[in-house]
């Protein structure tokens, strides 16, 4: 057990998050009024494929979403009026969040009462739920969909088929915007994506370093520049100031807590509404440091032995981006071949959950069994039987990701500090105490 106080700073790349997530916020309500194009949808991937449109706002399903996770009440009536309109529980609970924003009437409202029209809907179907969703949403506002199919195989033929989609798409985009498809534009955002991408790869890998700069929690709310504006200049700036302040705080052993007694994994989603649960272990001294989420929003090379390392960049790569296919095929790519993918595979999900916990550190896991997403649960378990053949200590607690009547905090509190208890941990302030009773003795 490493009881070492390191020092320990704010984030100072934290303001300009918050300044980045308040302008995307804002350029959803303000774009129809500089006459951009307004897509509706789960759009974290592909952004550099719809940029050829220009500046478009990205509402996703429902403009309000964190804001719910942060008011339980009001978040538990926009459930209940899903659940209204006849949509039951076993719905993926971020959908039925969505859902019960479109049916109150919110994912079109702006906060001074004025309406958006979204131009089209666009859904990366890598979920059938999201793209149900996407379906629902087209249908009750009226407004064309297109949907691009990933794959999670990497072959010539899933490349090859994505391409297609995509190439087939544009004239479509076209017609029902009425406007022309700049391949200028899709270069340049093609290359911005790439390189926020990887430069997020090599923010996540930082984390492997003793102590860690950022924990999970940081890294949780650090990505949404990342997720929103990658294809975007500003996007890029934004991963570079906080790829240099990781480095920083490595070099000067710059703790994201202060302590690091043990290092932990969580696996599978956390409660978005209870976000703090990321920094429960902190009580302890110890931090959860890794999970699959954070690190596959980066793009990495795989190797034989089942490790990553972030990828090169287009440029560190010597690639030229000229044509509108170069561009394209740069793009599948960039998500069918370099972005992590197998959460969904059970052949390969509980070997992976090994490999991330022995590469950052870990000296236990924590798993989220969560109800509000079926995917991401697949092979949970398994997992859990491989991380513990691999002798790691799991402790877990049952939750849904966006529905809060299905989580007790009391419940789950008690778990993981019993959890924490059987590892020999104590809370800090009581270990303190203990050490002073030590040197009085």
């Amino acid at each position: 057990m490493n009881n070492t106080q390191y020092e320990t700073r704010p984030v100072e790349s934290w303001a300009k998050m918050k300044e980045l997530r308040r302008a995307h916020f804002k350029h959803t309500w303000e774009a129809a009024g500089h006459g951009e194009p307004i897509v509706m949808g789960m759009t974290e991937a592909l952004l550099g494929y719809l940029a050829g449109l220009g500046n478009f706002a990205d509402p996703s399903y429902g403009p309000y979403y964190t804001k719910l996770m942060r008011n339980p009440p009001e978040l538990i009536k926009v459930l209940e009026a899903t659940e209204a309109q006849g949509h039951t529980r076993d719905v993926c609970s971020s959908m039925r969040c969505y859902l019960g924003q479109l049916y109150t009437g919110m994912s079109t409202t702006a906060p001074n009462g004025s309406q958006i029209k979204p131009t089209f809907l666009f859904q990366v179907t890598n979920c059938h739920t999201m793209a149900q969703t996407g379906n629902t949403f087209s249908e009750y506002l009226g407004i064309p969909y297109l949907s691009i199919d990933l794959p999670y195989d990497d072959t010539p033929i899933s490349r090859e088929y994505v391409y297609q989609q995509m190439v087939e798409g544009i004239p479509w985009i076209e017609k029902v915007t009425g406007r022309p498809y700049d391949d200028e534009k899709l270069i340049e955002a093609v290359k911005n994506e790439w390189e926020c991408m990887v430069l997020w790869a090599k923010i996540v890998a930082s984390t492997r370093a003793i102590p860690a700069p950022f924990d999970l929690r940081h890294l949780w709310s650090l990505r949404m520049p990342m997720l929103t504006m990658r294809h975007r200049k500003e996007g890029v700036e934004y991963c570079r100031m906080l790829y240099d302040e990781a480095q920083w705080r490595i070099k000067n052993n710059i703790s994201a807590r202060g302590m690091e007694r043990m290092r932990f994994l969580h696996e599978g989603f956390p409660p978005y509404h209870y976000i703090a649960i990321l920094k429960q272990p902190n009580e302890y001294g110890a931090i959860f440091v890794i999970m699959e989420n954070s690190q596959g929003h980066g793009a990495w090379d795989r190797y034989a032995d089942g490790s990553w390392e972030p990828t090169k960049t287009l440029q560190e790569l010597g690639r030229e981006l000229r044509t509108r296919e170069d561009a394209l095929r740069a793009e599948v790519e960039l998500y069918v071949t370099y972005m992590m993918s197998s959460t969904w595979y059970p052949k390969y999900r509980p070997k992976e959950a090994v490999r991330r916990a022995q590469d950052w550190h870990c000296d236990a896991a924590v798993l989220g069994l969560d109800r509000g997403c079926h995917g991401y649960q697949v092979s949970i378990m398994e997992t859990k039987q491989e991380l513990q053949k691999a002798g790691f200590p799991v402790g877990s607690y049952e939750h849904s990701q966006s529905d809060p009547r299905e989580f007790s905090l009391a419940q789950t509190l008690d778990r993981l500090e019993s959890f924490m208890e059987s590892l020999g941990l104590t809370r800090i302030c009581e270990a303190n105490a203990e050490k002073a009773e030590e040197a009085v003795d």
